[in-house]
């Protein structure tokens, strides 16, 4: 542990609250994995520093030892970054909802992924791969058309549409 800095902060009511800035070395499980990161927490002035009972998430911003947590993930086990996930669905004309139907995916845990708030399992991150890999894409999407043409339709999608992004003619 190492301390940072010596801060304050407004509370609701307008009190100012002093703190104390810390660094944490610690073993994160992530998606099963262990993985050693530098943590930031705030602990109220005069608390133990020793006590993780009074360690708090940084109140400026309060997701960073996750953020920073699942980028060193992404970057230790080559995963894709939600920038390049976003980069390479639009670079094949593909919606959102699109790219869930084609990945099996949900809509909403695309997007969440996408924004950055959460890590894609490995299951997913595979299915994600496809993105980068049109011809690969375009392979998966054909040997199970008429599957994709039903769902797309159940989803009130334009199958026409989808599979001509994909140069693909509509299954008879």
């Amino acid at each position: 542990m190492k301390i940072i800095n010596h801060i304050t902060s407004t509370d609701i009511t307008g009190n100012e609250i002093a703190y104390t800035v810390i660094a944490v070395q610690e073993t994160a499980m992530i998606a099963g994995d262990p993985l050693e990161n530098t943590h930031y927490y705030w602990v109220p002035a005069g608390a133990d520093l020793n006590d993780t009972a009074n360690y708090l998430e940084p109140l400026d911003q309060i997701d960073q030892n996750f953020d920073t947590d699942y980028q060193l993930y992404r970057e230790q086990y080559g995963f894709l970054f939600p920038e390049g996930i976003k980069a390479a669905r639009a670079g094949l004309g593909l919606t959102l909802r699109e790219t869930a139907l084609l990945l099996a995916m949900s809509f909403s845990t695309l997007s969440n992924i996408e924004n950055g708030l959460v890590l894609q399992s490995l299951d997913q991150e595979i299915k994600l791969r496809l993105l980068t890999q049109p011809a690969a894409l375009t392979e998966h999407v054909r040997q199970h058309q008429q599957l994709f043409a039903s769902r797309a339709t159940r989803q009130s999608l334009d199958a026409r549409k989808l599979f001509a992004k994909l140069h693909l003619p509509l299954p008879q």
